[in-house]
């Protein structure tokens, strides 16, 4: 091979794998545990949005046969956690596209029962935009919200990329530090 033409064939390589670093991850069903184990939260998503929308089930460990708790509708999420009383979950936003402002992007999502009780926007949780790290399509905000003391508290945290730790309560939604 020649030099040229290895020069071309390492530019076309590098050009492959920047456009496949920056597709959206494609949806998959998940299920997402408690820390307990006594709950789990099952997400379908939507493959076709014009036919179905996203579901997500909230269930109880039984003996025997598991118990629904609640349902939820018109969202999916890479990131969930669910609390050890099944009653709060925390999920993270989609992937924000480049077009998408910061103060209509979902970063971070919390429910009680199924239902949403707080939202934070992308530039609720950065205090400097020209942090965000950004691609060709999409830009991150963050690492994906975790359980703050390994799940042994109702505090999860989500790590920006200005390397700061936002921590929130699960049960009321609010900032604690």
């Amino acid at each position: 091979m020649t030099m040229r033409a290895t020069i071309i064939f390492v530019v076309l390589c590098s050009i492959v794998i920047y456009a496949f670093a920056d597709s959206e991850a494609r949806p998959w069903p998940v299920v997402y545990a408690s820390p307990s184990g006594n709950h789990y939260f099952r997400l379908i998503p939507a493959y076709d949005s014009k036919e179905k929308i996203a579901e997500g089930f909230l269930y109880r460990v039984a003996a025997g046969k598991d118990e629904l708790v609640y349902r939820t509708e018109g969202w999916y999420a890479f990131s969930v956690l669910v609390s050890n009383d099944g009653r709060h979950m925390a999920r993270t936003g989609p992937w924000p596209r480049s077009g998408s402002p910061p103060e209509k992007t979902i970063a971070v999502v919390f429910y009680r029962d199924g239902s949403p009780i707080r939202t934070y926007y992308v530039s609720d949780l950065i205090e400097d935009l020209s942090a965000l790290r950004r691609s060709m399509s999409h830009y991150s905000w963050g690492r994906p919200i975790r359980w703050a003391n390994g799940g042994m508290s109702n505090q999860v945290e989500v790590e920006t990329v200005e390397n700061r730790t936002i921590t929130f309560n699960i049960e009321t939604a609010k900032i604690v530090q």
